[in-house]
């Protein structure tokens, strides 16, 4: 799929995203799909982990809080979610809170991934990857194909609130380094560089975020766990309430289950600089790829 449907398809999902209220969608999404969307609806002591409260993991001992090799530690606690200026996606800022965990540095590369296909774990990427440093970030992967590596590599995807969380800190900034605007010596965005691909990762130090993660910022998309439910208008609440009833048992024939939709976060080197806010969000379906559309992992200490 090209990056151009990418940017098509982000504009319909940010339009269509006002149909119902976070706080609408929210409560059909733990009705249809599971308990919870955030941790702050799990009560004290619990967290979401998959669409249901669990109780969280004790807190690790200091020596268990090194980080591996290439990972850095984002440290458990609340911090501001989102933004009541933002995007209707981004609203409203809420409290939110992570446990302790660890999350990659740098955005997954090509060579990692190449290591992860020989193994047998990682299928061929959606689309050449030829001619790209090893160094630079993998792309044209689905949200499963993204999952897979990070389990090959004994991690997982990130969700949302963890990514958010590495990115912005406790000050609620609205860049990973701060409140100063982009440039592109902290940042790959549109303009940077002749856009037929991302840079090589960590190419940026000027641009980490507050715990030192690189690239949480323009360069490429990158995949989360969290999943949202798009908008039916069958189903919207709004409209049960305003007298429209769903179609009836012996109408058309029902729709076929629509596959899961995924958080992306981050802009990418194609996007202008309000992409780069770290509250910024967009929907892609499961199996969406692009040229401009990688990933992270994080790791939950032992």
């Amino acid at each position: 799929m090209q990056t151009s449907t990418l940017v098509r398809l982000a504009i319909l999902v940010t339009l269509s995203s006002g149909a119902c209220t976070e706080r609408e969608e929210d409560s059909l999404l733990r009705r249809n799909w599971g308990e919870c969307t955030r941790n702050t609806e799990c009560g004290s002591g619990r967290i979401c982990r998959n669409r249901k409260c669990v109780d969280a993991p004790p807190s690790p001992s200091g020596a268990a809080l090194v980080p591996p090799a290439g990972m850095v530690h984002i440290p458990a606690g609340e911090f501001l979610m989102g933004s009541n200026r933002g995007l209707s996606l981004e609203r409203p800022q809420v409290q939110s809170r992570t446990q302790d965990f660890f999350m990659d540095r740098d955005e997954v590369t090509v060579e990692a991934w190449e290591a992860c296909r020989r193994a047998g774990h990682c299928p061929e990427p959606r689309c050449d990857q030829a001619g790209k440093p090893a160094s630079a970030p993998i792309t044209c992967v689905n949200q499963e194909d993204a999952s897979a590596f990070c389990a090959f590599a004994k991690k997982r995807l990130p969700t949302e609130e963890e990514w958010e969380k590495a990115a912005r800190g406790v000050d609620a900034r609205t860049f990973p380094w701060g409140e100063q605007a982009p440039t592109c010596e902290r940042a790959n965005f549109a303009g940077c560089l002749k856009p037929d691909g991302p840079d090589t990762t960590g190419a940026r130090p000027p641009g980490a975020g507050p715990y030192g993660t690189l690239d949480q910022a323009g360069n490429v998309w990158e995949w989360t766990s969290s999943s949202r439910r798009p908008w039916d208008q069958e189903s919207d609440p709004r409209r049960l309430q305003a007298g429209h009833a769903p179609p009836p048992l012996a109408g058309p024939p029902p729709k076929a289950p629509r596959q899961p939709f995924f958080i992306i976060r981050g802009g990418s080197y194609l996007d202008p600089p309000m992409s780069l806010r770290v509250s910024h969000r967009l929907l892609l379906a499961q199996d969406f790829y692009s040229r401009a559309l990688g990933f992270r992992c994080v790791a939950d200490p032992r």
